[in-house]
Formats: structure tokens, C-alpha cells, sequence
């Protein structure tokens, strides 16, 4: 009897070995699988997250620039004296009865930008307002709200400015909506 259960426990330790002898092949190629198709997604995610935040961030400073520069239009169209020259891509202002301190906004669409220039006893100061701004268009509306290209005493009190920005991140283009504003020239006669 002994003889017999030696020889059956022998078998069943064979068998156990075989089994339990580590991973196999397909077993291993599973799991790879597994964990690369995981990882690419999770890169997947990660790569459309990234360029989500800096679209979103984009047209944030645009936004952010945007609304900068018509408070600073604004705060100094609505200070100043009086126009003294319009073209629906330039204003100029005077500031004192003088003529010593005038304001000019101007508009460079090969260059995309806006510029605040203020000019004190013939030296001039240059600003960037906007930059990536692909139109601008000032209006001139007498006090009926009728538009006017004159800008003698009492004919041009609001000014009519509109624009429209884009900029780009990461192949991605963002455009800003359109900004306009109607600006009362409070002092202008």
C-alpha cells in the first residue's frame, strides 16, 4: 500500500508543478495589451485636456485684453476736449484749449494692432492697446445719432468703435466676439 500511494502522489505533484510554473505566453501578452491600451488612453485624455486649457486660456487673455482697451477708450474718448481729426481707422483728440496734449488712436491692420498715442509738448508716447486684432472700425454720430464725418464745434459727439480679435495656441485658432461700444465725448460742445 505504501507503494501505491507514493506512486499516486507522485502524479499529482507533476501535475501541480506544470501548472503553477509561472505565467504563459498568452497570458503575458494579455496583460501587456492591457496595459498599453490603458495607457493610451490615458493619453489621449491627457493630450485633449492640455489643448482644451489652452484654447480655453487663450481666448481668455483675449477676452482680458479686449476688455482693457475699451476702458481705456472709454475713460479718455469720454475726458477729452475735443476731436480734432476722424477716419474709421484713426481718432485724434485734443486734452486743453492749448493744443499741447493730444490723443490719437490709430489702427494698423497689416500689423494687427492698436495704438494709444498720446502727444505732450511734442513728445509722443506710444501704447499698445490690441494686439492680433484682425478689424477695427471707428463711426462718428452726431448728438441725433445721425452718422457725420464732421468734426467741427458741436458736430461729432459719439464715437462708434468695433472690433473683432482672434489669436492661436497649439494649432488651435480661438476669435473673440465682437466688441463695440458707443462712446459719448462728454466735454465736446
Amino acid at each position: 500500500m505504501l507503494t501505491n500511494k507514493k506512486s499516486g502522489n507522485t502524479g499529482v505533484q507533476r501535475v501541480q508543478r506544470r501548472r503553477s510554473g509561472g505565467w504563459i505566453l498568452t497570458e503575458s501578452m494579455v496583460s501587456i495589451g492591457i496595459g498599453i491600451s490603458f495607457l493610451v488612453a490615458l493619453m489621449g485624455i491627457f493630450v485633449s485636456s492640455s489643448v482644451s486649457f489652452v484654447g480655453i486660456g487663450n481666448y481668455i487673455n483675449i477676452d482680458r485684453s479686449s476688455r482693457n482697451a475699451l476702458d481705456r477708450m472709454t475713460w479718455n474718448i469720454r475726458n477729452a476736449k475735443v476731436l480734432t481729426s476722424f477716419d474709421p481707422t484713426m481718432l485724434v483728440f485734443n486734452y486743453d484749449g492749448a493744443g499741447t496734449t493730444n490723443l490719437t488712436y490709430r489702427y494698423d491692420a497689416s500689423s494687427r494692432v492698436v495704438t494709444e498715442e498720446w502727444t505732450v509738448s511734442g513728445a509722443t508716447t506710444v501704447n499698445t492697446l490690441l494686439t492680433a486684432c484682425d478689424s477695427l472700425a471707428f463711426s462718428l454720430y452726431d448728438r441725433d445719432l445721425v452718422t457725420t464725418t464732421d468734426v467741427s464745434a458741436g458736430q461729432g459727439k459719439v464715437i462708434s468703435v468695433t472690433w473683432h480679435c482672434s489669436g492661436g495656441a497649439l494649432s488651435c485658432t480661438n476669435t473673440e466676439y465682437m466688441q463695440q461700444a458707443q462712446i459719448v465725448i462728454r466735454n465736446q460742445p
